[in-house]
């Protein structure tokens, strides 16, 4: 088991090597890259089962590959969105999950005027169709990007229909089933994190 901390910056590794275009990197350069210390990069990979080159660092390709499994990134999770607002076809949009191995399939809305419109490839879909997609395609994970005042009733929506894991962007904390996996996206808690960091940040005069 992975301790929260450690999870989320191996998340940042596997981001950075993405890109790097060396063949090694070693910890020192991680760190620089991510501001964060040599020894804890180091400290991080070791719960991975895997070692660098002494003076040579971490061979990028099979770093991956080990990061790759990890995550679970070559095998393609289905997901679905309900909500076609902004935020919503944003996300069905974004090219990346496939970086990731996710694939949006389907997103959903109950507002009469989106639905039947398309948010690139895929048609808005009503929530009645819930189930049918679901089954289709064998989607485990649900998106909500509805108002905080819709996002309890269609995480349980979501919930009855066999969804095993919500990503929620709701601003609304979810009462979920225990086994039902839920991982929050708060964009105002990290806006105001950024203003509380601002804030404390001496500003550099011009």
């Amino acid at each position: 088991m992975f301790p929260k901390a450690t999870l989320e910056r191996l998340k940042l590794y596997h981001t950075l090597l993405q890109e790097e275009k060396n063949e090694y990197i070693s910890s020192d350069e991680i760190a620089r890259k991510l501001s964060i210390k040599p020894e804890q990069v180091r400290k991080d990979i070791t719960y991975l089962d895997y070692s660098g080159k002494p003076k040579v660092g971490y061979h990028v390709s099979s770093l991956l590959d080990t990061l790759d499994e990890l995550f679970g990134t070559k095998v393609t999770d289905n997901i679905i969105i309900v909500g076609a607002g902004h935020l919503g076809k944003a996300l069905a949009n974004y090219d990346g999950f496939e970086n990731y191995g996710i694939s949006v399939v389907a997103i959903f809305d109950n507002n009469p005027e989106k639905l039947g419109t398309y948010v690139g490839e895929l048609v808005v879909l009503p929530l009645d169709d819930l189930g049918r997609v679901i089954r289709r395609f064998n989607v485990k994970i649900g998106t909500i990007c509805v108002p905080g005042e819709s996002a309890q009733k269609i995480a349980d929506l979501l919930i009855k229909k066999g969804i095993k894991a919500i990503w929620n962007f709701a601003p609304v904390i979810l009462e979920v089933p225990e086994g039902i996996l839920v991982e929050n996206e708060d964009i105002a808690r990290s806006a105001l994190t950024l203003k509380h960091l601002l804030d404390r940040t001496p500003t550099e005069k011009i």
